[in-house]
């Protein structure tokens, strides 16, 4: 009986390594503000500036570079590209058009830890979230390159190329039901 539950346990907790090691997938995404908590965010005034942050995640490598391009909505207006530390960073292009952002030799990005790549100075436009013109408008993170699909990173111990996956962030994103349902109302929506 102790031989199955821990062949039991064993399987289970493989799983859930599994799980967690599929959920790991490097990503570029933009975060609306300084501690990258909020991928989602109402209408600002028009008109005020406001920094976005765009943050690596998950790429588990020392980066040496890394190119993305980032496609603004209509309520976002591009204004410039700032650079976390201009001084051991330099960028070719700008983000709505596909930027590629290369590291000092001496001072690459830790990527086995999500860090700040680059902070888009940004003027609110037309925007209003509570009209019903304010659908929710996407701030999608794409490939510098339009032959890309996505963001790639430079490894810096051999300079192999990695491809990460774009993320999407929200304006407008809409109300979340929170209505109660039981398991039976929602079996009856598929029937």
């Amino acid at each position: 009986m102790k031989k199955a539950l821990a062949g039991v346990l064993a399987v289970a907790i493989a799983g859930v390594l599994a799980g967690s090691a599929m959920a790991q997938v490097p990503n570029v995404q933009v975060y609306f503000d300084p501690a990258h908590t909020q991928t989602q965010t109402s209408c600002g005034q028009q008109g005020q500036p406001t920094s976005l942050y765009v943050v690596a995640n998950n790429w588990n490598m020392n980066i040496t570079g890394i190119d993305f391009s980032i496609s603004y909505p209509p309520s976002l207006i591009w204004l410039a590209d700032i650079l976390p530390d201009p001084s051991t960073q330099v960028e070719i292009g700008t983000s709505p058009t596909g930027c590629a952002i290369a590291y000092a030799n001496c001072c690459y990005l830790n990527g086995f830890q999500s860090v700040e790549v680059l902070l888009p100075l940004v003027a609110w436009g037309p925007c209003d979230c509570a009209s019903a013109s304010g659908n929710p408008q996407s701030v999608v993170v794409g490939g510098a390159d339009p032959s890309k699909t996505g963001p790639t990173a430079v490894r810096k111990e051999d300079f192999a190329q990695f491809n990460g996956i774009g993320m999407t962030s929200l304006i407008c994103p809409g109300i979340i039901a929170t209505e109660p349902t039981t398991w039976g109302q929602v079996k009856a929506l598929y029937r």
